[in-house]
């Protein structure tokens, strides 16, 4: 599709050309100096344009400073990384968000368990079947026991059943009750909220703060150094060229009014 640049172009050029025609045939008269005044003037404009944009982006032979974007392209890509985090990621910015969102924000929200399960409740099923099993437990129950039978007056009436009868049974009622707490937990992790706020603890803003900026930072230099000039170039061609077609139709419109202008001035002068 030809882009509104080339097309006012193409119509001062027109324009242009048949100015020529008329002049090279003798015929028109004032009409024809008017015709080529107007679009000398506008051609000159847009094509003056025209180039200018094209020396903006594109290194041409000859023609001192263009190419400017690709020559200046490490300049550029510092300042793309200044503009992001001077404008979006500054202290203050991110000291608001952090205010705004601490009371909201659920940590476990970002969280995924197995199969999309709830990551607390895994969490604790993961971790209970360790803390609670056999090799963790009995060395703790034997331990208790062997206090019970050494230190205290129930001992000696304990001895008369046998240590392996009382670690039997203290062994069956921790193994009862830790069963039926770890439903009570399960059930208190399905609702529990990773809440700063309802945890009683708060966010080191000032830490957050800094390690966001420098996480961001690196982030940004990491990706800027893996662009060349060519494609800096084609980063902020993406962005404004399709809009730089209008300096050219301003310099064709612009130019024919001068042009007018010129003519009107010097039938007045003449």
């Amino acid at each position: 599709m030809i882009n509104k640049g080339t097309l006012s172009n193409i119509v001062s050029g027109t324009l242009l050309s048949t100015g020529l025609v008329l002049a090279a045939a003798d015929i028109g008269g004032t009409f024809q100096e008017l015709v080529l005044t107007i679009g000398l003037f506008a051609f000159s404009g847009g094509i003056t344009n025209a180039l200018a944009v094209k020396m903006l982006f594109d290194r041409i032979p000859g023609l001192v400073g263009s190419g400017v974007i690709q020559h200046r392209f490490e300049e550029i890509r510092e300042e793309i990384k200044r503009l992001i985090l001077d404008e979006f990621f500054t202290e203050e910015n991110l000291r608001e968000f952090l205010r705004e969102k601490s009371e909201q924000v659920d940590l476990l929200s970002y969280l995924k368990g197995p199969e999309d399960s709830n990551p607390a409740v895994a969490f604790v099923e993961s971790q209970w079947d360790k803390l609670t099993s056999p090799e963790v437990l009995d060395p703790l129950l034997d331990k208790q026991v062997d206090k019970i039978f050494e230190s205290s007056a129930l001992g000696g009436l304990l001895s008369l059943v046998g240590k392996d009868t009382v670690q039997g049974i203290v062994g069956a009622f921790v193994e009862s009750f830790t069963g039926s707490l770890k439903e009570k937990v399960l059930e208190r992790a399905e609702n529990f909220s990773a809440n700063p706020s309802e945890l009683g603890v708060q966010l080191d803003e000032e830490r957050l703060v800094s390690d966001i900026r420098n996480e961001v930072d690196h982030l940004l230099e990491k990706r800027l150094e893996s662009l060349g000039p060519e494609q800096v170039k084609h980063i902020i061609e993406d962005v404004i060229r399709r809009h730089l077609g209008w300096l050219v139709v301003w310099g064709n419109v612009f130019g024919a009014l001068i042009g007018l202008a010129t003519f009107l001035l010097s039938g007045v002068l003449a």
